[in-house]
């Protein structure tokens, strides 16, 4: 019984890595799950299905022209701006966000529209069951979910919409993989879940997906999207080239996402990414040909 339930268990791996994907991400903001539409859009490009939830409506995030005004004497304020009804601005974040989804292929969006700032699991402790509901729906291999450990690269000294959100999909994770009485749905356990990299430090990363010129470039598009957040398609490149950039440079490419694992892969066999395989064998000028798009002469 024990070799027959190896044997099946090595199947079904084999099965799991032939089939395509389903992968579900969980994020805090409007604009949060552009930290890896790249990779996302990579999976759905290769037919992966992906699915992308946004818990928070947004309403009181990055609602920079309106925190502009507050910021000037009050004589001199637009009331034009001022009395914007906050549903107009909801509405045009969500528009932003499905039309940058649609630039990776990503047409399965779901917003929870929970308010934010703050956003609490001890306010909206719903959020948890809605989230299990979801996971049982899309039954993911794959979660990528905000990191309910670290903020801004630093360990956690308050809550924050980032947090209680990676708190809520790990609880919802767990209560997905068990059946429940009064909850309709076969339960499902999550096979791998990761957290984006941005909010770790870089030495803290398990892993960068390569990113081409061509995926960049719709990187920078997405963000541009976000004219509510005082985005352009200058402040969009220039945050883009720094971000992913950096993250590249880290493993010796032009452009990454990064990520870190809930836990150590469970694998067959030593990992050996052909990608790394590849840069070992470069010269100098390869290298630098790859990264920089021209040749350096040796000194």
């Amino acid at each position: 019984m024990i070799l027959d339930g190896y044997k099946t268990c090595k199947l079904w791996r084999r099965k799991l890595n032939r089939q395509k994907l389903r992968i579900l991400s969980v994020s805090a903001h409007p604009h949060d799950w552009t930290w890896f539409a790249a990779t996302l859009g990579i999976h759905a490009a290769g037919g992966d299905d992906v699915t992308v939830c946004i818990v928070t409506h947004g309403g009181t995030t990055h609602r920079e022209q309106y925190l502009d005004e507050l910021r000037k004497p009050e004589a001199e304020r637009d009331p034009a701006i001022l009395n914007e009804p906050v549903e107009d601005y909801i509405e045009q974040k969500a528009k932003e966000m499905r039309g940058a989804a649609a630039l990776f292929g990503i047409t399965d969006v779901r917003m929870l529209n929970f308010p934010d700032k703050p956003f609490t699991l001890q306010q909206y402790p719903e959020v948890i069951d809605q989230l299990a509901d979801l996971i049982r729906e899309v039954r993911p291999h794959i979660l990528i979910a905000e990191s309910p450990f670290t903020d801004d690269l630093r360990p956690v000294a308050h809550r924050s919409d980032h947090t209680e959100v990676g708190r809520a999909a790990m609880e919802a994770k767990e209560q997905a993989g068990y059946p429940r009485v009064g909850v309709s749905g076969k339960p499902h356990n999550v096979a791998l879940t990761y957290w984006p990299g941005i909010v770790f430090d870089a030495s803290q990363l398990d892993f960068v997906v390569e990113l081409s010129e061509e995926w960049f470039e719709k990187r920078v598009q997405a963000e541009a999207f976000y004219e509510s957040q005082g985005h352009d398609p200058a402040v969009a490149r220039h945050r883009l080239t720094v971000e992913v950039g950096q993250v590249g440079r880290y493993v010796r490419t032009n452009y990454g996402e990064g990520f870190v694992r809930e836990r150590p892969d469970l694998v067959e066999r030593l990992p050996a990414p052909e990608l790394m395989l590849e840069q070992a064998e470069e010269d100098h000028a390869a290298r630098q040909r790859r990264q920089y798009g021209k040749v350096v002469s040796p000194e």
